[in-house]
């Protein structure tokens, strides 16, 4: 029974660490990277690029390296996890990571709609000769065909999510690829454009005075953690399926820096294109001022209409960022479910309730996008604070114990000094907390409504959201802690065998 087990066991995860490795930049790089990062850089110009790369090295990259042990230490999901890595009590803590990840599958889905759609008129050459801007409020905002597509995207992350890590891990080596082609492509293209330069400075130049923008901090910060997976439960959910022997940290910095490539990249294919398609630089930083959701889509679509061989590119770059998107989608399911199999839960009776509760959580963001926007700013903020709850989690089982046992363990090839430790205790949370700090004066000091809990992206729409959230899953604490039955941590220094909780073959 013991050999039958053992040989068993080496089928469950992931097959290698480079499918691991594949496996998690897939599931950060996504829409975040090609429709959400080049929206925000065009917002807040080049301090944002910055601020955003000197935050993936000096906080993301160090927390995604805690949450891959907490993961692969447990090999439970963020509920069952934190109780066995800090204590029962802190049961509810994991209990608001999946209830920040509901809440971004839910709008994340509505965005996968809008691809498809452009996926179709891409086909059609339904966007040719067309007003950009126009078409994408009529497909973003009281479309029906739209929420149609987005109650099938749902459809279709649950599916893939069912079958477990073995269909995500095939998909990923066609689609992170194809989809990194695409954009080089994009790219190049959108810079030999007329008026690119332009774009290009913009992209990159800022005056000293934009770093004193506490919202270039909070968007760059926001974004990193939106787009590389800490604190929303992406590293320490997909660790749960990693080889006991694979190495922690090169995996996190690969990952980190995977993601920051293809959010980079993205910006050079979408900003110097609105430029070039731009009537006059004016009308250019409007359109990047405005921070509009559809920047990617509006930028792309004029793109393609005027380059050689533009049908083909559009039809590969959507298709593509819909794989991506959907393998990213697909992993928002897995880490909402996984607490479910942890719980000893039928699979397909947890499937079937996430999907109805993302179905009535998105729908007002496929039928609006004013909704979805609100949905974005209170997920993002919510994800900090899911790294603040990360780096708690650190401090209380030991910042020292957890680098020099576990990060440093017999198969590190890549060996994190002390300033880990001090980045976990100290520069995270300073930083963090300095930034909401931050974020609520200027917003009491200079925003009428901050306070009010209705709103799109101010302060009191995130208390009150995130509020709500809090007290859900502190509620739930109990209740969530003791049905998860099994404990599979070690306290002898290593890490447990992958279990077999139904999502791991």
């Amino acid at each position: 029974m013991g050999k039958e087990r053992r040989l068993g066991q080496k089928k469950l995860g992931y097959s290698s660490q480079l499918t691991f490795v594949i496996s998690l930049i897939a599931g950060s790089v996504g829409t975040g990277n090609i429709w959400r990062f080049p929206r925000v850089a065009a917002q807040n110009g080049g301090a944002f690029i910055l601020v955003y790369v000197v935050i993936m090295f000096l906080v993301i990259i160090p927390v995604m390296m805690g949450e891959h042990v907490i993961g692969r230490y447990t090999r439970h999901g963020a509920p069952g996890a934190f109780r066995d890595f800090v204590g029962r009590n802190a049961t509810w803590l994991g209990i608001i990571v999946v209830l920040i990840m509901a809440m971004t599958a839910s709008y994340y889905s509505a965005v996968l709609s809008w691809i498809v759609y452009y996926l179709g008129l891409s086909v059609t050459k339904g966007y040719y000769g067309v007003d950009k801007t126009e078409m994408f409020n009529a497909v973003t905002n009281g479309n029906l065909i739209t929420v149609l597509l987005f109650v099938l995207i749902l459809a279709i992350s649950a599916f893939i999510a069912y079958k477990g890590v073995s269909g995500l891990e095939k998909a990923n080596k066609i689609f992170i690829p194809t989809l990194f082609v695409c954009l080089v492509i994009a790219a190049i293209r959108a810079l030999t454009l007329p008026g690119a330069v332009d774009g290009l400075n913009y992209y990159f130049d800022f005056e000293f005075s934009d770093l004193l923008n506490y919202r270039v901090w909070l968007e760059a910060l926001t974004q990193a953690v939106w787009s590389a997976g800490p604190g929303w439960g992406l590293c320490l959910t997909l660790a749960v399926f990693s080889k006991a022997k694979s190495d922690v940290s090169l995996t996190s910095a690969v990952n980190g820096l995977g993601d920051m490539f293809a959010a980079v990249l993205a910006g050079l294919a979408v900003i110097p294109a609105i430029f070039a398609s731009a009537g006059s630089a004016e009308e250019a930083l409007a359109m990047c001022a405005s921070g509009n959701n559809g920047l990617t889509f509006i930028s792309m679509t004029g793109l393609v209409e005027n380059m050689p061989g533009g049908y083909i590119m559009g039809i590969v770059f959507f298709l593509s960022l819909l794989m991506a998107g959907l393998s990213s989608n697909c992993v928002h399911f897995l880490i909402v479910a996984l607490p479910f199999a942890d719980a000893g839960k039928d699979r397909k009776k947890s499937i079937l309730g996430i999907f109805a509760l993302l179905l009535i959580w998105g729908l007002p963001s496929a039928w609006n996008a004013t909704f979805l926007s609100n949905q974005d700013w209170v997920a993002g903020q919510m994800m900090i604070v899911g790294v603040m709850i990360s780096c708690y989690a650190m401090i209380k089982f030991g910042v020292k114990k957890l680098r020099t046992i576990y990060l440093n363990n017999p198969y590190c090839g890549l060996k994190i000094g002390k300033w880990w430790e001090y980045s976990i205790k100290f520069l995270v949370p300073t930083f963090i907390i300095a930034i909401f700090l931050w974020l609520s004066i200027q917003s009491i000091d200079g925003e009428t409504n901050w306070w009010n809990p209705f709103g799109i992206s101010n302060l009191g729409t995130f208390i009150f959201q995130g509020g709500l959230m809090a007290i859900i899953a502190f509620a739930l604490n109990n209740k969530v802690a003791d049905g998860v039955k099994e404990r599979y941590a070690k306290d002898d220094g290593t890490f447990p065998d992958v279990p077999d909780n139904g999502f791991s073959a």
